[in-house]
């Protein structure tokens, strides 16, 4: 299976073209961390936390699981296995970390996949899947990913985002369940830090270094936990209360979201340390999404009807 994942991107690289390769470029960004977090706040800002919920908890516990079995399969990228293969330069940079399975095509998976779950409407599936696997044709098509990479990324999500669809909708039908979304999430942080504490690294690498994506990985999906149960106990957001300031909620708050992600490693990176800072962003995109940004949009939400 391996060799015949590695036959085929010799052979897809034959036939690459430059405008297959700008065009698959594109499509790969919307698998990386503004665009996902882009969406997960615009779904929020607009329709609220009936399906943003469920995708949220999909795409940060399986961007953890990805990362653990990542690590724990320990598969060389395509180009170290065959100096043959050569990815598209701008898609390899971001490549880093083991091959299997894709991040890119689990995350597009486990976010798009987790909406259409959530959103119970059948015909969403036809766009829906036609973009996860565009996503997955895109990491082997760029050369950083075999087709069994992309394989095992969509398997992945299959279960993760069903039971975070069923445990988010547990805790809507008796909210003293809570605990169900909470103390997963907790667990299933500890036992993804933990599994790498415990595996062994190679001799002069830096433990926080090695892991560094599992432990970003746990520091988001902690995050998420936290600010679902914050927003849901506290601030109670309601979308359709903001009327047509809506707009206003989904500019404003994709704008700091990006000024987050490009400067907050950046600026906290002198305290923290390059790790830290990763963490700490990755920690600050959900409190925004879910907890700070709907906080301040209250002030513009219309009296509820008497």
């Amino acid at each position: 299976m391996n060799e015949l994942g590695l036959n085929f991107l010799r052979w897809m690289q034959e036939h690459r073209t430059p405008g297959g390769e700008e065009f698959f470029l594109r499509v790969t960004e919307w698998g990386e961390g503004f665009w996902l977090m882009a969406v997960l706040g615009v779904l929020f800002w607009v329709f609220g936390g009936g399906v943003a919920y469920r995708a949220g908890l999909a795409l940060m516990a399986g961007d953890l699981l990805s990362s653990v079995v990542k690590n724990a399969c320990c598969i060389p990228r395509p180009w170290l296995r065959d100096p043959l293969i050569l990815p598209v330069g701008d898609a390899q940079w971001g490549a880093f970390g083991y091959s299997f399975p894709s991040g890119h095509a689990s995350s597009s998976a486990l976010l798009w996949g987790g909406i259409a779950a959530a959103a119970r409407r059948g015909w969403l599936w036809i766009p829906v899947l036609a973009w996860i696997g565009l996503t997955g044709v895109s990491r082997v098509y760029l050369g950083v990913h075999t087709p069994v990479d992309v394989a095992g990324s969509w398997l992945l999500a299959v279960p993760v985002v069903w039971g975070a669809c069923r445990a988010v909708r547990r805790t809507e039908q008796a909210p003293a369940q809570a605990w169900i979304v909470l103390g997963g999430a907790a667990l299933l942080a500890a036992a993804g830090m933990a599994f790498m504490r415990w595996r062994p690294i190679p001799e002069g690498a830096d433990l926080f270094r090695f892991g560094r994506d599992t432990y970003r990985a746990a520091a988001a999906l902690l995050s998420f936990a936290a600010a679902w149960h914050l927003e849901r106990t506290y601030v109670r957001f309601d979308p359709a209360r903001l009327g047509a300031y809506r707009i206003v909620a989904v500019a404003v708050g994709v704008l700091v979201l990006s000024l987050m992600m490009g400067n907050l490693r950046r600026l906290t990176a002198p305290w923290l340390g390059e790790n830290g800072a990763m963490y700490a962003l990755a920690a600050a995109c959900p409190m925004w999404i879910f907890v700070v940004w709907p906080f301040l949009l209250k002030g513009l939400e219309k009296p509820a009807p008497r």
